[in-house]
């Protein structure tokens, strides 16, 4: 299994980390917020760069919006501030924009397990083993840091966040 990358994660653009601790076995993850406004796009990033094929597994939860992935021109954001329920998925290569129906919405009170598996010639989101996006394109020549975050004044928490390279 990967190794939990939550303590290694890496503030940017006014991101502040805090460490969240149960009652029982210490530190359960991080809250991910802006520092600044509102309409700061905050993200934690991983200190390295990966390069498909790979995937990336985030286990949280948002506040209220804006639970965001991100890797290279891409982004995944669930419960969009301007609809709740569409999941917006940016394609990593070429940043095209897609808006899928009653798909991008996760419950506030729970933790979700959100994989992003990143192939050479394409992807797919699973949210909590439910498929809700596949789609084709060409990521063999691609190289960034992953990175998740709030948006526009929402809070994100994560207690696991792995990259498993795929062979």
């Amino acid at each position: 299994m990967a190794d939990n990358l939550i303590g290694k994660l890496i503030p940017h653009q006014g991101c502040v980390i805090t460490r969240l601790k149960d009652g029982t076995d210490g530190i359960e993850g991080i809250r991910i917020a802006g520092s600044a406004m509102n309409w700061v796009m905050s993200a934690a990033v991983v200190p390295f760069v990966c390069r498909p094929p790979f995937v990336f597994r985030v286990v949280g939860k948002t506040d209220s919006t804006n639970l965001r992935m991100h890797f290279h021109r891409g982004e995944l954001i669930f419960n969009w501030e301007c609809n709740v329920r569409a999941l917006r998925v940016h394609d990593p290569a070429t940043a095209e924009q897609h808006e899928l129906k009653d798909k991008g919405f996760i419950a506030t009170t729970d933790w979700h397990e959100i994989v992003w598996e990143i192939r050479l010639d394409r992807m797919r989101v699973v949210v909590d083993g439910e498929v809700r996006f596949e789609g084709a394109g060409d990521y063999s020549g691609i190289e960034s840091a992953p990175s998740v975050g709030p948006c526009f004044g929402s809070a994100v928490s994560v207690r696991e966040f792995t990259i498993t390279p795929l062979v």
